[in-house]
């Protein structure tokens, strides 16, 4: 009997623990659940509690989970400078290879094959041609191109210019600026940029070239160009104004993203292309070369294919002169289409091996044409013309020199269209300010919990745990008696 009153005492002294709680706690509800004299009333307010309790967990759980997933809010800020650094500016001639250096029995057989266009005929061409004439000297040279060159109203010359190898377009020449004195524009506008007049050469063009004029692309400095992917086309006999406007993303790194620094490249991002900085667009180039040379044996003869790059060999120990097959048959041709096809699809893993940048820089850019010369000014540049770069050259008729001028000649205005440009910052949505706050924010909706209810909570927990301890101690001594 002394037993059993001692176990009610025990009840009786947890119970009249939880009542003094739930009668001072600030969490609304658990003391009108616990209290309360009325039983329906004990019955709703516990049923309204642990409705508000369930509310809760729900949403803190949904909370986390978001959180998990590292969310990001992009954030986009208008900026201006007084001062902005001119980008890099790469011109290609939409002719790769000058009618002159060719072999006359290849020029003979590009001739016979002017009116095709199938694929496997044009890389049989490509392929050719990137054998036989990858030197420099085949490709149309700066020094014959160029007529006029301004920069930022100051004169500059070819030696302005470095050589950029591409295999789309053979030889193209990347216009950049790297004395720190005068690379910084401080006005916008087209006097202010870039300005060229070229002879692009047409007397040069092989039979094969389907378009006359230049493929123009701005890019970020100390970045490879690719101008098969895009750029602006300028045709001779006019002037071609190019306004840029600049972009600047910085994206987070792991775990908000994928992405990677530009000096982060390992053995996954493989390059074939010669630069020091990681590009996502050379690394995927390089992935599905690599891809095709796999599956088809052969490579894409609009990409390097180098034996020491493909193969993974040192060329430092060991010296071939090895080259590995273009993609030229009609059998390679078909295989090419599967694997453009699972590249397309995001097949080939290039994905994963080749992330974002997390700090990229783009040039949007606006773009406008008029004649050039004009009508009114021909005469005049005629007779400049005949006076400086055309003063080795004869005309047999009256207006073949005009003529000359309209389908040779091309003026390019490449400027600043203005100095704001636009940053896209990626922040992390939660930090840990607004983590809590918002599960603070549901245990109060729910529950009308604060972090005094908490302290209130571990209070009534140290109390328990200490009741228990001593009444767990109190048995073992009566025991023992």
């Amino acid at each position: 009997m002394a037993g059993d009153e001692a176990a009610v005492s025990d009840t009786n002294s947890l119970k009249q623990l939880y009542l003094e709680f739930s009668g001072s706690t600030s969490m609304h509800g658990i003391g009108r659940a616990l209290s309360n004299s009325s039983t329906w009333k004990r019955c709703v307010w516990s049923v309204m509690f642990l409705f508000g309790l369930g509310f809760a967990v729900y949403q803190f759980v949904i909370t986390m989970q978001d959180f998990y997933t590292y969310p990001v809010n992009t954030v986009v800020t208008l900026k201006h400078e007084t001062t902005a650094i001119f980008p890099a500016v790469t011109i290609c001639n939409l002719n790769t290879n000058r009618k002159s250096m060719i072999d006359s029995d290849l020029l003979a057989a590009l001739e016979s094959l002017e009116e095709t266009e199938e694929a496997p005929e044009e890389a049989i061409l490509k392929g050719l041609l990137q054998n036989d004439y990858t030197g420099v000297e085949s490709g149309h040279q700066m020094s014959d191109m160029l007529i006029k060159c301004l920069f930022n109203r100051l004169p500059c010359s070819e030696a302005n210019f470095s050589l950029s190898n591409t295999v789309s377009y053979g030889t193209c020449y990347t216009f950049q600026i790297e004395d720190p004195l005068i690379q910084y524009v401080t006005r916008p506008g087209p006097k202010n940029g870039l300005i060229l007049e070229l002879n692009i050469e047409q007397y040069e063009y092989l039979p094969t070239t389907s378009s006359a004029g230049v493929n123009v692309m701005v890019h970020p400095l100390n970045e490879i160009p690719f101008p098969e992917d895009g750029g602006i086309l300028a045709h001779p006999g006019a002037v071609t104004r190019v306004g840029i406007k600049q972009e600047i993303t910085q994206r987070l790194p792991s775990p908000y993203s994928n992405c990677i620094s530009a000096n982060g490249q390992s053995s996954s991002q493989r390059s074939f292309f010669q630069n020091t900085k990681y590009m996502q667009n050379a690394c995927m180039k390089s992935c599905y070369q690599m891809r095709l040379y796999e599956t088809c044996g052969c490579c894409d003869v609009d990409l390097p294919c180098n034996y020491y790059d493909i193969l993974s060999i040192d060329r430092t120990t060991t010296e071939t002169n090895n080259s590995l097959p273009l993609c030229e048959t009609f059998d390679d041709f078909l295989c090419k289409i599967e694997v453009e096809i699972l590249f397309l699809k995001s097949e080939l893993d290039c994905d994963e091996r080749c992330p974002p940048v997390c700090a990229s820089t783009t040039y949007h850019t606006v773009v406008s044409t008029a004649q050039w010369p004009p009508d009114s000014k021909i005469e005049i540049f005629l007779d400049t013309a005949k006076s400086t770069f055309l003063q080795n050259v004869s005309f047999t008729e009256n207006n073949s020199s005009e003529k000359f001028i309209r389908s040779n000649l091309l003026r390019l205005e490449i400027f600043l269209d203005s100095l704001e440009f636009k940053e896209f910052t990626t922040q992390a949505k939660y930090d840990w300010n607004l983590l809590l706050g918002t599960i603070g924010g549901l245990l109060g909706l729910g529950l009308g919990f604060s972090l005094l209810t908490a302290m209130e909570i571990v209070e009534v927990l140290i109390e328990t745990v200490l009741y228990c301890a001593h009444r767990k101690y109190q048995k073992k001594k009566n025991m023992q008696i």
